[in-house]
């Protein structure tokens, strides 16, 4: 889809003139996702850390905070830096905070239904980074774990992938904010499919490498914030009427 490869196309242009904040404010979720991990190995529960890690980035959308300022700045020809960061959160609103909350709650659900499968479905202590990953005996739980966290992102998708950008920008209250994201997933599926595709790669790929989340938070963070700019562009209508 052209709207994708352009919106990531423009995350990497605003990556490359902002590295130095858009690298450190990843480097502070890398740090948590590899903590994450290595906790899921040392307490010897190695297939909780592929459904645990995607668990934790449900959290992911609220981060975006920071990074649109970024780009905002980025955009308009200034130089960004922390100072811009700060006073967007301290600027948030408060369906923002709402909206985190949702996307917290959602983890949390997540790690509990995760946890409630692998005391049925595993069992037993398992170690090793091989574990993390379905094997010939954990097919099932692994199978299980992704559908009821892929029903759970889906929800956090379909609420937050334009609710939060219309949010911070202002252009709508938290009910509307959310209700416009819905209505344009429903009538845009295929391109959201295609880019909630790029974001579960992502993911994936941070799985197999934490430490890549230093690059790919801001990365898709920006390219994000260029994805709904191109469905809710500048001067439009959030609700699709005529202004």
């Amino acid at each position: 889809m052209a709207v994708v490869r352009q919106a990531l196309a423009e995350g990497g242009r605003i990556l490359c003139r902002a590295p130095g904040v858009s690298l450190t404010y990843g480097s502070v979720f890398a740090l948590v996702g590899t903590l994450v991990l290595g906790g899921m190995l040392h307490w010897r529960v190695a297939p909780l850390a592929l459904p645990a890690f995607g668990g934790f980035l449900l959290v992911g959308p609220v981060a975006m905070a920071g990074l649109m300022a970024i780009a905002a700045e980025v955009r308009a020809g200034r130089p960004a830096g922390w100072r811009e960061v700060a006073a967007a959160w301290r600027a948030a609103p408060r369906g923002l905070w709402a909206l985190a909350f949702f996307c917290m709650l959602s983890f949390f659900i997540a790690l509990g239904d995760v946890g409630t499968l692998y005391s049925f479905l595993v069992g037993e202590p398992v170690d090793g980074w091989g574990a993390i990953f379905p094997g010939d005996r954990r097919w099932a739980f692994h199978l299980s774990a992704g559908a009821s966290g892929g029903f759970l992102a889906a929800g956090v998708y379909l609420v937050t992938v334009h609710a939060v950008p219309l949010l911070l920008t202002r252009r709508a209250s938290l009910v509307a904010s959310v209700s416009a994201s819905v209505r344009a997933v429903a009538s845009g599926p295929v391109v959201h499919l295609v880019w909630a595709a790029v974001l579960a790669s992502g993911v994936l790929a941070c799985v197999v490498f934490p430490p890549a989340l230093v690059l790919v938070l801001p990365l898709l963070a920006y390219a994000g914030d260029a994805f709904h700019r191109a469905v809710f562009p500048a001067g439009s209508n959030p609700f699709g009427e005529r202004d």
